[in-house]
């Protein structure tokens, strides 16, 4: 198919069924988890189909922060002590009632920002960055 059908085509899909092949970069799916008794945490989120869980506690002024994250076929990456907090406005987003859109756009920001913390093959592999 050429570059023009394809553009063509894909002008007539949703907005959340587009995504950039070349990059490989598809949408992070999400779901808002209960918390385990196992791994007690202040926000659990379920992502790529329950292939991820992230698990975030809030400091003492409230904002959030990655407290642990489990990807299928790494296992379970505990945070370390240097790992970035979210900003007061992502932190409301997060624990209001966000849109998957807003929940995909804090967590792109904020798994980028902490790459480096990270197993970050275990992340891109899942399309988290």
């Amino acid at each position: 198919m050429s570059q023009i059908m394809l553009t063509h085509a894909l002008r007539h899909l949703p907005p959340c069924l587009i995504f950039d092949v070349r990059q490989k970069k598809m949408p992070i799916e999400s779901r808002i988890t209960p918390a385990m008794p196992s791994r007690p945490c202040r926000l659990c989120l379920a992502l790529q189909d329950d292939s991820v869980f992230a698990d975030f506690d809030a400091d003492e002024n409230g904002r959030l922060y990655l407290r642990r994250i489990s990807f299928d076929g790494y296992g379970c990456c505990h945070s370390p002590s240097g790992i970035g907090k979210m900003s007061d406005s992502d932190t409301s987003i997060l624990l209001g009632e966000p849109t998957p859109h807003q929940i995909e756009a804090v967590l792109l920001g904020y798994f980028r920002q902490n790459a480096g913390l990270l197993w970050i093959d275990a992340l891109e592999e899942h399309g988290l960055i």
